[in-house]
């Protein structure tokens, strides 16, 4: 009778929180990484300051890279003659 129906809702609710918290961690992970992309692909130089990100070691780089252990970056000042450009 209803007392089955009840308990479906109540086991339902349970799984339900059981899958919502790792899935909730997935999608925060996941925004993350978007994020990381789009700074990545804007190059943001604040990614180096950014506390949720560290920059373990380069391992894509154009053929020819070497890989160096405790990378240290330098952001290379623009050409003269860019300012106030914008190429999107």
């Amino acid at each position: 009778g209803p007392v089955t129906g009840e308990r479906m809702w109540v086991e339902l609710l349970i799984g339900g929180l059981g899958l919502a918290i790792p899935a909730g961690l997935v999608w925060r992970a996941y925004r993350t990484s978007m994020d990381l992309e789009q700074r990545l692909a804007a190059g943001d130089a604040t990614l180096l300051n950014d506390d949720r990100f560290t920059v373990d070691r380069v391992t894509l780089g154009p053929p020819g890279t070497h890989l160096i252990e405790d990378v240290q970056f330098v952001v290379a000042a623009p050409p003269s003659g860019q300012e106030g450009e914008h190429h999107g």
